[in-house]
């Protein structure tokens, strides 16, 4: 009777049993399989859209930054029309009577029609996207250290200012503010040279008009155009793309500035009645002066530069209008209302 009994337990795991332990295995192997696949799927989704979102934070933090500071004119802006003894004052990069321009992009053209210097770039800015340019102040200003003796004079600032012989430039105290190119400047003395004569753009006069004293600032200008085109860096995706007159980082023109940016969108709060608040909003094509723009509504159409994110094509809404694409790439919609600093009280 003990013998049978001891044979019975040293007889081990059956046929039966083995494969009832691997079916069983089979199953936790694949719940923890899909767990873990799901999980990593879930991780990668959430990992995607916040990188869309930082992405968008940071487009509409750079047309923010412009946006706020455009047609800045010095301490009396609204008050104060610049004289501009620029060459070539009235072509596009040197308007500078006028902060800020938009296009309406929409089927497969702009309106207004863009400018010859911006559809000449490449990459030219992507159909059915809008484009937009700014002309503001670049980085803060440098006070003048001497009173002009005549309107001709050399200015006078701080030796290694930071300013460089070709910068265009404003000079503005709170009556009166000019708008030339410095033809040159001496970093050990910090004299800024204004004379007529050719250059990129030159000046057509060196009186600017006013005798500035030390009350007055310089201040670097640049016009800056915002569009979307295909990237360089990564084909397959678009980008938003900056375009600066002049470059003063040196860099390439245009530059590549956030990856995945697939449309823009511009609606320009216009001030109808003059009591510096908006009346309406209304795409480039409706705006009946640009000096009359107190506030600016964008909004940004990101997608990841990936594709195949998503299990099926996601339809999206932008600017009021639901698509569903062809690629399977997420997609997310970011918008801001950005008020003109220098034109509202």
């Amino acid at each position: 009777m003990i013998k049978s009994m001891n044979a019975a337990r040293s007889r081990g795991m059956g046929l039966v049993e083995l494969l009832v332990w691997v079916a069983i295995s089979l199953v936790i192997t694949s719940v923890i399989g899909t767990v873990y696949v799901n999980s990593k799927q879930l991780t990668r989704v959430n990992d995607t859209i916040s990188r869309l979102q930082e992405s968008g934070r940071f487009v509409i933090h750079l047309i923010d930054r412009d946006l706020r500071m455009a047609g800045f004119r010095g301490c009396n802006g609204l008050a104060v029309t610049p004289l501009n003894v620029l060459n070539s004052a009235t072509s596009y990069a040197y308007k500078f009577d006028t902060g800020l321009q938009g296009f309406y992009g929409y089927g497969g053209s702009w309106s207004p029609s863009l400018d010859s210097s911006i559809s000449a770039l490449t990459p030219s800015p992507a159909v059915d996207s809008d484009v937009i340019t700014i002309r503001h102040i670049d980085g803060p200003g440098v006070p003048l250290t001497a009173r002009m003796l005549t309107q001709t004079d050399d200015l006078t600032v701080a030796a290694g200012s930071g300013l460089a012989g070709g910068d265009i430039l404003l000079v503005a105290d709170c009556t009166a503010a000019a708008i030339f190119n410095a033809s040159a400047y001496n970093a050990a003395s910090g004299m800024i040279s204004h004379a007529a004569g050719g250059g990129a753009p030159g000046n057509s006069a060196s009186d600017l008009g006013h005798v500035f004293g030390t009350e007055a600032s310089v201040y670097r200008l640049v016009t800056r155009t915002y569009f979307v085109a295909p990237s360089v860096k990564k084909s397959g995706t678009s980008t938003l793309w900056s375009y600066s007159v002049p470059a003063y980082d040196g860099q390439p023109q245009p530059e590549e500035m956030v990856e995945g940016v697939d449309r823009l969108a511009v609606q320009f709060g216009e001030d109808l009645d003059g009591d510096r608040a908006a009346n309406r909003y209304t795409n480039a094509a409706g705006v009946s002066t640009w000096n009359n723009v107190v506030s600016i509504k964008a909004q940004v159409l990101l997608a990841t530069v990936r594709d195949n994110m998503a299990t099926a094509s996601q339809p999206y809404t932008f600017n009021g209008v639901t698509t569903t694409p062809t690629d399977k790439k997420m997609r997310t919609a970011l918008s801001s209302v950005i008020t003109v600093r220098n034109r509202v009280p």
